[in-house]
């Protein structure tokens, strides 16, 4: 079969990507048509290199200006692709925007879109001209007809634990160790998505970063680069395995809601500082992971909650349950030295107590494991803590979320069929 996906910008490539692999896996053909915006078309042509049947098409342009994104980006670009499609023979389209549903309805060819945004200018033109319109926000009664609602999340495509396995290795690259850095991320404001938000939400937030905990910067307007600190860690796109790093960071902090999304999704506690509060896809990942803004809780509380006081907290706990436990016996053992047994009964008894005192002893390593497990697993230290409960969180999440991957292609077999 031909298979047309068309990609607006990265998010929704890391999203079809599986879908791709397996499609050109089973020999289907794949046209890819993306858009010219930032370093979507390096990172798209990079990602499928070598695949079978794969073929990338750049068709229109983005200049991360309002004006360009409804002129460029979708009035010019719906002629473009129409003329592109005037000569292939396709079965299928699959998408996230209206543009490829607008051509398809044309061509009479079944198109599926599959969005989390269902506030966006362009939902009725999908309604209008989709086979199906799905929207990946796990629950969400106000959404109805002819929508559907699809348990998950876009994410999740690309994130759950079957195509997604963390690299620890990426780090190396960095000089970072897992859970002993942050990750920030700077998103550009020039598009329809982020229109009304002001820019540089991350410089307002930058001083209150813990000291000494290194941060790993994704900045998108890369001018701007001087206005942050100079210690912070810039990330040059395309990032090599970026979910890893976001993955085994201590947390996230982001002004675009995608990646703060993904972080949450990955069992990393997140913090949004965009304006996007109502969208439902963010009401989705709080629901199941740890996402926060500024409407739930603030910066320097969740600072303090996420990011030192867990840390802090638990190697306080136990290090006062250790003092505890050394007091206890350290008092049992100056009552022993001060007895004088009179008789062989006291000495039997002073065994006894001596016997006592060897368990106090024994107790004492079972009490502070006993303390590291009420705030993770006992035996572990810190980091391996946050590692296991982080592997706990997405077990719950995969088990609560349908295969959005798999629900793709069984729509391909449908058509075949």
């Amino acid at each position: 079969m031909n298979i047309w996906i068309d990609i607006l910008h990265i998010p929704q490539f890391n999203f079809y990507k599986p879908l791709i692999k397996a499609l050109s896996e089973q020999g289907h053909t794949v046209y890819i048509t993306v858009l010219d915006r930032g370093k979507l078309p390096k990172i798209a042509t990079r990602e499928t290199e070598g695949w079978s049947n794969v073929k990338v098409y750049v068709l229109g342009k983005h200049k991360m200006t309002k004006w360009s994104a409804i002129w460029d980006a979708n009035i010019i670009r719906a002629f473009q692709l129409r003329n592109w499609a005037r000569d292939k023979k396709i079965d299928i389209g699959f998408s996230n925007g209206m543009l490829l549903a607008w051509v398809c309805k044309q061509k009479d060819i079944p198109n599926y879109s599959f969005d989390d945004d269902p506030q966006t200018f362009d939902r009725k033109g999908k309604e209008k001209w989709n086979t199906e319109c799905n929207f990946c926000v796990y629950e969400d009664e106000t959404i109805g007809a002819p929508s559907h609602v699809l348990r998950c999340t876009k994410e999740w495509a690309y994130l759950n634990p079957r195509t997604f396995v963390p690299n620890e290795r990426t780090l190396e690259k960095y000089g970072v160790k897992p859970k002993e850095y942050m990750f920030l991320r700077e998103v550009s404001v020039g598009t329809i998505n982020y229109a009304g938000q002001e820019s540089g939400a991350i410089l307002g937030i930058k001083d209150l970063i813990p000291s000494g905990m290194k941060v790993l910067f994704s900045l998108e307007e890369k001018k701007r680069r001087e206005e942050y600190p100079s210690d912070w860690i810039l990330l040059q796109e395309p990032i090599e395995d970026i979910h890893s790093l976001i993955y085994y960071s201590a947390g996230l902090v982001s002004s675009g809601d995608s990646m703060a999304r993904e972080a949450a999704l990955l069992g990393v506690p997140s913090y949004y500082l965009g304006i996007r509060y109502s969208m439902p896809a963010n009401a989705a990942a709080s629901k199941v992971a740890s996402l926060q803004n500024q409407r739930t809780m603030g910066f320097e509380a969740w600072v303090r909650e996420y990011i030192t006081k867990n840390t802090e907290s638990t190697v306080a706990d136990s290090n006062l349950q250790d003092l505890a436990s050394q007091s206890a016996c350290e008092q049992a053992h100056r009552q022993l030295d001060n007895q004088v047994p009179a008789t062989d009964a006291d000495a039997h008894h002073l065994s006894d107590s001596s016997q006592k005192n060897v368990i106090c002893d024994n107790s004492q390593k079972n009490v502070s494991s006993d303390d590291t497990s009420k705030n993770g697993h006992a035996g572990e230290n810190v980091i391996e803590q946050r590692m296991r409960q982080q592997q706990e969180l997405r077990a719950r999440i995969d088990a609560e979320f349908i295969d959005i991957n798999e629900y793709m292609l069984r729509l391909v077999e449908g058509v075949k069929e």
